[in-house]
């Protein structure tokens, strides 16, 4: 197939209808910055106009004036003066498309226009294909590409008139040259044959040999203003996707040879996709606009010429293999209505030279599997599934694990809450691990990518318990102390409840614990700080903090000494810590999330745990995720000295693009303060502002006839959104709680009067 094939160039012309479709779907885009921005393009096509303008004015000035003094036709030299300048400025040479590529080198909104355009193709993939096998989809883009630095970063560093310079020598000598064909065609007897020469020598490249001289044969008879206008379309349709490409380029930085092969083996499509962009920037004032529109889209189109980058440090091998676009026979054999369900599927490299943080490589399915490193067994009790340590896993290895729910197994599918009563809080939180991870060392970070997590085919249910309040409590456990359950049944990536009726919601699965152990000085910095808060708050109530716990030692199969150790040391892992993470519940850990974790042990000893089928922010009832035994697919990445390059001291995290989408105005938000229910005023407390939030959604929710516990039980577990919204303003700290309506099968909206209903009962405990 050339690479100038007419499909090749069809199918460039259909991406840009998608492109478009997709870039103006993008709620980024239509923001108070990128409305100032296309302002301002406005102004700027205004002026680049009135530039243009300004030689034609002056020669119809300059005439006038002369026509007072000298008698001659001015009418006819004016015009034919006019259309002269008009054709070598908006034909030979281009000039408002020059004047426009300008605009990359003042502003960098252009190119964070691709990015958020980039970030949105990724999005809507994953949500198009999200009841897909996610291993059967192609990597994501953006994750990756917005790691890598950008050419801009560099010219900050530079001398700024050199790089005007070479632009201006650039565009200068393209000018040089057309104006120098234009000037030969007009010499006696080899002139007419100089453009149709220009034609076939362009064309020979792209397209071969017999196409050209059919191109030669017919541009011999095409007025002289027809084949210019012809040439210098195909040329600036080039030069204009060299330049939306650029915010790629300017970060995946191609050798000038490399570059040259990339381009010319997606000749065809890349043509296809220009032309009908630069037709349309051509049009007075919104042209400019067009043209944001063009680099939007332009995020699409990357996304089917070429495979997802891989983080900086691997780029050189990257930029070998992706000069060649792999798939193009297949993608432009697709039919029209079929190009945006090809999904790559990757396989994982066997060696470590080979490691990629997005493996890239095509494969069949069922040719390789991700192998499990660790496996749990639901009909054996947690505590007896005993693992000195679960294994070793290379850098840059793919691996699934499973996980038994956090509590190990003692929380049933039924309709009592005497479980969730008794449970035995001295033997929860069983993690599978650790983990040796090959490579690690102390000072590294260990990039954790989450590919997948699944709730277990054995047992497609979970539970959101309120403990009472002598055993575990909650967040709300002085206002509601009873135990109390409900039982969630899984349906794809739906979730419902005979316990709490009327609610339906797709989960946002993600782990509740995962981080990497501490070396010995860690642990006794925390065991230090967590023993002083205890002494210091010793007078009051409720217990602050957990201390390193003898009973119910869980140390897989290790000596007696060791088990002692671990009683007599050992973390508990109910608080997150800021070293390394750990028992964290955030809900947006989900697929596609990347976690940055310090690591402080040779190894790094991963461990993962505590499931979560979905969960609202704060987790409230305590027990209040969803939670689920499961398996996780993450692929482990070693970044050499990563905590001395990021700079960070705790584990920070980038979010996938999956999450439930209700949309911006299908929330209800409530509001909290720093006034508790007794009417007392604290200062600046976002934990008395929370709960008071909670209390609202609870007496608003209490009005459709469920009770208090149903509802307690659904803000800890549905998708709410949970938000500090003023931690300045003394003496209120102010916190909002978003209620998703759409969860609910009947309308809650302020504005519809509250109907009571019969919505039957959580379970609850017999005693």
């Amino acid at each position: 197939m050339s690479n100038f094939d007419p499909n090749a160039i069809l199918r460039g012309a259909q991406l840009t209808l998608v492109g478009v479709h997709r870039a103006l779907q993008n709620p980024d885009l239509f923001t108070s910055k990128h409305y100032r921005q296309a302002a301002l393009a406005v102004a700027a096509g205004i002026a680049i106009r009135l530039i243009v303008a300004i030689p034609i004015i002056g020669v119809r000035v300059l005439l006038w004036f002369l026509s007072l003094f000298i008698n001659m036709d001015a009418a006819q030299w004016d015009n034919d003066v006019s259309n002269g300048l008009h054709f070598l400025e908006h034909r030979v040479l281009q000039l408002p498309l020059f004047l426009m590529t300008l605009m990359r080198y003042i502003t960098p909104t252009l190119d964070q226009m691709f990015m958020d355009s980039l970030r949105w193709v990724d999005q809507t993939y994953v949500q198009k294909h999200n009841s897909e096998d996610p291993h059967n989809l192609r990597a994501l883009y953006y994750p990756n590409l917005q790691m890598y630095s950008t050419r801009g970063e560099e010219k900050s560093k530079k001398n700024i008139k050199e790089m005007w310079t070479l632009f201006f020598i650039r565009y200068t000598r393209k000018g040089a040259i057309s104006l120098a064909v234009l000037a030969l065609s007009y010499v006696p007897y080899i002139g007419p044959l100089i453009l149709p020469a220009a034609s076939f020598y362009t064309f020979n490249k792209s397209v071969g040999p017999k196409p050209a001289v059919v191109i030669f044969g017919c541009s011999v008879f095409l007025p002289r203003r027809y084949l210019v206008t012809f040439l210098q379309s195909y040329f600036s349709s080039r030069t204009l996707m060299r330049e939306l490409l650029e915010p790629y380029f300017s970060r995946v930085r191609y050798s000038k040879a490399q570059k040259k092969l990339w381009f010319k083996d997606r000749a065809g499509v890349l043509f296809g996709f220009g032309l009908g962009f630069f037709v349309f920037v051509k049009i007075p004032l919104v042209g400019v606009l067009i043209y944001g529109i063009a680099e939007a889209s332009t995020a699409y189109l990357i996304t089917k010429v070429t495979d997802p980058p891989p983080p900086p440090a691997e780029a050189e091998e990257f930029k070998k293999e992706s000069i060649h676009w792999k798939n193009k026979h297949e993608f432009l054999s697709l039919p029209w209505e079929k190009m945006d369900a090809y999904n790559i599927q990757m396989h994982e490299p066997k060696h470590q030279s080979d490691v990629r943080q997005t493996p890239r490589k095509i494969f069949k399915m069922g040719k390789q599997e991700i192998r499990y490193a660790a496996k749990v067994s639901l009909d054996k009790p947690a505590a007896e599934q005993v693992l000195p340590f679960c294994g070793t896993i290379k850098n840059g290895e793919v691996a699934k694990i499973e996980c038994v729910d956090w509590t190990g197994g003692q929380i049933g599918n039924n309709d009592s809450a005497d479980d969730v009563r008794d449970v035995d809080l001295t033997r929860v939180h069983y993690l599978t691990g650790p983990f040796e991870i090959e490579t690690a060392e102390p000072g590294d970070i260990l990039l954790v990518e989450i590919q997948d997590v699944q709730p277990l085919q054995d047992q497609l249910w979970g539970f959101t318990g309120v403990f009472s309040k002598e055993n575990g409590g909650g967040f709300l456990d002085e206002i509601y102390p009873k135990p109390a359950k409900a039982i969630w049944d899984f349906e794809g990536i739906f979730c419902s409840s005979r316990h709490i009726p009327g609610v339906r919601f797709a989960g946002l699965i993600h782990p509740g614990i995962l981080g990497c152990a501490p070396s010995p000085e860690v642990l006794a910095i925390w065991n230090k700080r967590e023993a002083e808060l205890i002494n210091a708050c010793s007078h009051m109530s409720r217990v602050v903090a957990l201390p390193p716990q003898p009973q119910s030692v869980h140390a897989g199969s290790a000596s007696d000494e060791i088990k002692e150790k671990v009683g007599k040391e050992g973390a508990r892992t109910i608080p997150g810590r800021p070293e390394h993470g750990g028992n964290c519940d955030i809900k947006n850990l989900s697929r596609g999330s990347k976690v940055y974790l310090p690591v402080h042990v040779k190894g790094a000893k991963f461990s993962v745990g505590d499931l979560h089928f979905s969960q609202g922010d704060g987790e409230i009832s305590f027990c209040g995720a969803i939670e689920m035994a499961g398996v996780i697919t993450i692929k482990f990445t070693v970044m050499k000295g990563g905590m001395e390059q990021l700079g960070i001291k705790s584990p920070i995290y980038i979010p996938g693009p999956v999450e439930p989408q209700f949309g911006p105005g299908r929330y209800i938000y409530f509001e909290g303060f720093s006034v508790d229910e007794h009417g007392k005023q604290h200062y600046m407390d976002a934990t008395v502002a929370y709960r008071q939030t909670s209390l609202r959604v609870i007496e608003y929710l209490r009005r459709y006839g469920y009770d208090d516990y149903q509802i307690y039980l659904l803000l800890s577990c549905a998708p709410v959104q949970g938000h500090v919204a003023g931690i300045v303003d003394i003496p209120n700290a102010c916190t909002t709680m978003g209620l998703p309506m759409d969860i609910f099968d009947f309308d809650i909206s302020p504005h519809v009067p509250a109907k009571k209903m019969d919505l039957g009962s959580c379970a609850y405990a017999s005693s």
